[in-house]
């Protein structure tokens, strides 16, 4: 949890005001509670809250014109609804006005703690977007979007050209490459970030409840649905819904999901009309969807038109490069998180950071991390605080070091270039070193180690 984070909270009801200022202080939030919209205004710009949470009903200006007025102070700031009405018109409308999430009255207190912490976390992720964008010009290192391998820097490139258009795209990649991460970047780097970016799970919701959740439903329209409920691709008009694991997906509903996608249309459970959403879908799946389209398990139309865009987010263990930078950079995240002040990870142990495979790759990675922060708070991790299975593994590493390692690859390189050099020259030095820009004598000496002989270039 964010300690100290501030929380600004607007509701004319005084009682409800201060029993939740008085629950979000028990959570270690700086909180201040106002009453009148235009004291929330003046808070808004004098104390510049974290997340602001507004009532929707309130005499005068209601939350949504409330939120709309904190923006021009303050553009970037996380606003979360309550309304005791409850109508998903309302939180649609909120949405599409900027607001990050709305909350019904009676509301659980653990979700609204879970509900600030997802806030904080998205402005935090924003604020480190936009400090990046501005020293490298580009979408890089966005919400943990970290590297620089040649196998990464494909995917930054695709992310960067599909950003502001409307295409589907397919994110695929095993379990844990960071397939979320990618698709919000995809959403903040295009022209619909400002609006909302929704997220569905289809692998945890129910077969009998998908349908409802994707498209929503009317009240009355099965037992349990007591009032009118959009779904999350109505939530997300005009911005973005990643629909997570879209292998999981019923055949029944991947028919209705593609005709969404080619219409822009779709109905709610238990009603006839039919409702439109410009919401642009990004969907991801760790499984082989063209295996699944052969064994009759997902349509082949809707395969081909979730693919228009496919992004392949290669495994850990195929961008080895990265791996000292999302290290270092989740351990500046877990620092703030867990209140520890650990500067770095020695030489030693990111070897053996660089060298295990990571099966569960970037979530096996930030896990275990967390892991050794929770029970160790030093100035730099070592191998002594790594745990028993990275222990066990560092016992089959190589015993070269990293010099060994430099220098071996300096000499690869030296080969690579100087001895096509001596092919073209047929083996005479003198050319071969002015052409270079070297002294002819570091060319003998590397031939003398590679036991290469220079009129062997001659008769070539």
């Amino acid at each position: 949890m964010a300690h100290g984070a501030r929380i600004l909270v607007v509701d004319d009801e005084r009682p409800l005001l201060n029993a939740l200022v008085s629950a979000l202080e028990s959570m270690g939030f700086e909180v201040i509670g106002e009453s009148r919209q235009a004291d929330a205004l003046s808070r808004v710009d004098s104390w510049q809250p974290d997340v602001a949470i507004f009532d929707l009903n309130m005499p005068g200006m209601n939350g949504i014109a409330l939120a709309q007025e904190a923006f021009k102070i303050m553009p970037d700031l996380p606003v979360i609804v309550l309304t005791a009405f409850g109508t998903i018109d309302n939180a649609v409308q909120a949405m599409r006005a900027g607001v990050y999430y709305y909350l019904t009255k009676p509301f659980d207190l653990d979700v609204v703690e879970l509900t600030l912490q997802k806030a904080l976390d998205h402005q935090d992720q924003k604020r480190r977007f936009r400090v990046l964008a501005e020293a490298t010009g580009r979408v890089g290192e966005f919400e943990g979007v970290v590297g620089n391998s040649p196998a990464f820097r494909k995917v930054l490139d695709a992310v960067q050209a599909v950003a502001n258009t409307d295409s589907t795209v397919l994110v695929t990649g095993e379990s844990g490459t960071g397939k979320e991460i990618i698709a919000h970047a995809i959403h903040a780097a295009g022209n619909r970030q400002e609006r909302p970016f929704v997220t569905v799970d289809c692998a945890t919701i129910p077969d009998n409840l998908i349908e409802s959740e994707l498209f929503g439903h009317v009240k009355g329209a099965y037992t349990g649905a007591h009032k009118d409920r959009a779904g999350h691709i109505e939530a997300a008009d005009n911005g973005t819904a990643f629909l997570d694991e879209i292998g999981e997906i019923p055949l029944i509903i991947q028919k209705k999901l593609l005709r969404f996608l080619e219409e822009k249309s779709f109905v709610r459970v238990g009603e006839t009309r039919r409702r439109t959403s410009s919401a642009r879908v990004v969907a991801a799946t760790n499984r082989d969807l063209a295996t699944e389209v052969k064994e009759g398990r997902f349509r082949e139309d809707l395969y081909y038109r979730l693919k228009v865009i496919e992004i392949h987010l290669p495994p850990l263990r195929e961008r080895v490069e990265d791996i000292p930078l999302l290290v270092q950079w989740y351990l500046n995240r877990l620092n703030r998180k867990l209140n520890r002040r650990i500067s770095a990870v020695s030489p030693a142990a990111m070897r053996v950071f660089s060298s295990y495979h990571w099966p569960g790759n970037i979530r096996e990675m930030v896990n275990l991390l967390e892991q050794i922060m929770t029970f160790n708070n030093p100035e730099v991790l070592d191998l002594q605080h790594l745990p028993g299975s990275l222990q066990s593994f560092t016992s089959t590493l190589p015993t070269r070091n990293f010099h060994e390692v430099k220098e071996q690859a300096l000499r690869e390189a030296g080969r690579n270039y100087f001895l096509p050099l001596l092919h073209h020259f047929h083996g005479n030095i003198t050319k071969a070193a002015d052409f270079a820009g070297i002294n002819r004598r570091h060319i003998h000496r590397l031939l003398h180690i590679w036991n290469i002989d220079p009129t062997e270039f001659r008769e070539s």
